[in-house]
C-alpha cells in the first residue's frame, strides 16, 4: 500500500512539475512576428485631416446650440473618465456616467417611427403619399432635426474623442436614418429639389461615416445609410425626366469610386483599435483581489491584444486587398479566429475570449463590398436611363457599358426585361439587390 501511495505522489508530483515548467515556457514565449506587426498598425496613430463632426452627431437629438456642441462633449468626455468603467462584477447598468445633454430638451427622431420609412426595403415614395395627411405633422415637427442633420455635411469626419472601454457611449444614429422620410415628403409633395437635395446629403455623410474609421458600429451605419438614400434617390430619379438638373451634390454621392470597399481597412483598424482600449480598461479596473491574481495568471494582454490584431489588421493586408480589388468574397477568406497555439496554455482566458469574439468581422466586411457593389450598379442603370431611346435589347446595351466600366460586380438582366440584378454578398437581408429601368427611358409615374 506504502508503494502505491509513493508512486501516486510521484506521478501527481511529475505532473505538476511538467504542467509548470509548459506553463512557463508558454508564457515566456514571445509575441509572433506576424501578430506584433499586426498589434503596430492597430495601435499606429491614424490622424485624419479636416474637421472632425463629431461633437455634432454626438449632440444631434437634443436642442443644443451648434456653438455648445464642442464644449459639451469635452464635458461629457471628463464625466466619462470620472466614473469607473463597467467590469462583470459591476453587472448592469454598467457604469454611473449620464451624459450632460440629458439635461437639454430631445428632438426625439424616434417618436412615430412605425409611420416612418421602413429603410432597406424600398418604395419610400410610395409608402409617404398614402400617408401624406397622416405624416404632414410629423414632418413639421422633423424640421430642427432635419437641419442638424444638414449641418453634418459640413465636417469632414466623424471619430470619437471618448477613451475606449466595454461601456462606452455611442451617438445615436437613428436620425440619419429617419430624416430618409422628410426627404421623400418633400419630394411627394412636389419641392422636387428639397427632396434630392436632401437624399444626396445623405449620400455624402455617409461616405464619411465610412471613411472615418471609427469603428464597426459608425461604418456599418455609414453602409446602411448609403443603401437607403441610394435606393430613394433611384425612386425620385424613375419619377424625373432623363434630363432633369441634379444638384451639384448628387454626383459624388452615389459615385462608385471605391470609398465604401476603400473604408473597410479604416474601419477593421479602428474597431481594433476599440477592443484593445477596452480589453486595457477592463483589466485595469479595480477587482477584487482574486480576480486579479486569476487574470494575471491565465490572461496575458498584450499577446491577447496581438492576436486579435492580427484578424483585423488582415483586411489592411495584401490578400485582402487582391480581393477587394476582385470583389471576391472575403468571408471566404478571411481569418475566423487565432485558433489554439501553444502560448494559449499561459493565456487560456485570452485565447477564449479571442475565439469567441472572432466570426463576425468577414460579414460585416461583405457590407462595404456589396455598398460598393450598389454603388455601381446605380450608376449603370442611371446611364441606361439615359440612353432608353436606344432600341437594343437591354442584355445588349447593359454589357456593352460593363466593357466600358470594367472591375467590380457583375449586373445582369433579371427576370423580367427591364430589371437589373446583383447578387450580395451579405445575403442576411436579400441575396439580390435589384433596380426595375423604365421601358423607354421616360419618367415611371407616381403610384
Amino acid at each position: 500500500m506504502g508503494g502505491f501511495f509513493r508512486w501516486s505522489g510521484l506521478v501527481v508530483f511529475g505532473t505538476v512539475v511538467i504542467a509548470v515548467s509548459l506553463y512557463t515556457v508558454s508564457r515566456l514565449m514571445p509575441i509572433p512576428a506576424e501578430d506584433a506587426e499586426a498589434l503596430a498598425l492597430i495601435e499606429a496613430p491614424r490622424p485624419m485631416e479636416g474637421r472632425n463632426g463629431f461633437a455634432a452627431l454626438w449632440s444631434l437629438r437634443h436642442d443644443v446650440p451648434v456653438a455648445e456642441a464642442e464644449r459639451l462633449l469635452a464635458e461629457d468626455i471628463i464625466r466619462f473618465q470620472a466614473s469607473p468603467p463597467w467590469t462583470v462584477d459591476r453587472g448592469v447598468p454598467p457604469s454611473p456616467y449620464r451624459s450632460v445633454l440629458e439635461s437639454y430638451p430631445l428632438l426625439d427622431a424616434e417618436a412615430d417611427s412605425d409611420i416612418l420609412c421602413r429603410l432597406g426595403e424600398g418604395g419610400c415614395l410610395r409608402h409617404v403619399r398614402e400617408r401624406l395627411d397622416t405624416l404632414a405633422p410629423i414632418m413639421a415637427s422633423h424640421v430642427a432635426l432635419e437641419e442638424r442633420v444638414a449641418a453634418l455635411d459640413a465636417y469632414d469626419y466623424f471619430r470619437s474623442p471618448f477613451p475606449a472601454r466595454p461601456d462606452t457611449p455611442l451617438p445615436a444614429y437613428q436620425p440619419l436614418l429617419s430624416v430618409q422620410t422628410s426627404y421623400a415628403y418633400a419630394f411627394a409633395r412636389g419641392d422636387h429639389e428639397a427632396g434630392l437635395r436632401g437624399v444626396c446629403r445623405s449620400g455624402s455623410i455617409a461616405r464619411k461615416l465610412v471613411a472615418s474609421g471609427d469603428n464597426l458600429i459608425g461604418g456599418v451605419i455609414g453602409t446602411s445609410l448609403i443603401d437607403a438614400s441610394l435606393r430613394l434617390f433611384v425612386e425620385m430619379l424613375a419619377e424625373l425626366p432623363a434630363d432633369h438638373p441634379l444638384p451639384e451634390a448628387c454626383e459624388d454621392a452615389f459615385r462608385p469610386d471605391g470609398a465604401m470597399a476603400a473604408g473597410i481597412c479604416p474601419t477593421m483598424t479602428g474597431e481594433g483599435k476599440y477592443i484593445d482600449g477596452g480589453l486595457r480598461a477592463q483589466n485595469g479596473a479595480e477587482q477584487p483581489w482574486h480576480r486579479r491574481f486569476m487574470t494575471g495568471l491565465f490572461l496575458d494582454q498584450r499577446k491577447t491584444m496581438a492576436k486579435g490584431a492580427r484578424r483585423h489588421a488582415w483586411f489592411c493586408g495584401a490578400q485582402a486587398d487582391v480581393l477587394i480589388r476582385a470583389d471576391t468574397p472575403l468571408g471566404k477568406h478571411a481569418p475566423l479566429s487565432g485558433g489554439w497555439t501553444f502560448s494559449c496554455v499561459a493565456n487560456a482566458a485570452g485565447c477564449m475570449l479571442e475565439n469567441i469574439a472572432a466570426p463576425s468581422l468577414a460579414g460585416y466586411a461583405e457590407r462595404f463590398q456589396d455598398a460598393e457593389a450598389k454603388l455601381r450598379a446605380v450608376a449603370a442603370w442611371r446611364a441606361l436611363r439615359e440612353h432608353g431611346a436606344d432600341a437594343r435589347p437591354l442584355a445588349e446595351r447593359l454589357d456593352e457599358w460593363q466593357r466600358a466600366h470594367p472591375g467590380g460586380r457583375r449586373i445582369r438582366v433579371g427576370g423580367s426585361s427591364y430589371v437589373l440584378v446583383i447578387d450580395l454578398f451579405n445575403g442576411r437581408q436579400s441575396r439580390v439587390f435589384s433596380l426595375l429601368l423604365p421601358a423607354d427611358g421616360t419618367a415611371v409615374p407616381a403610384p
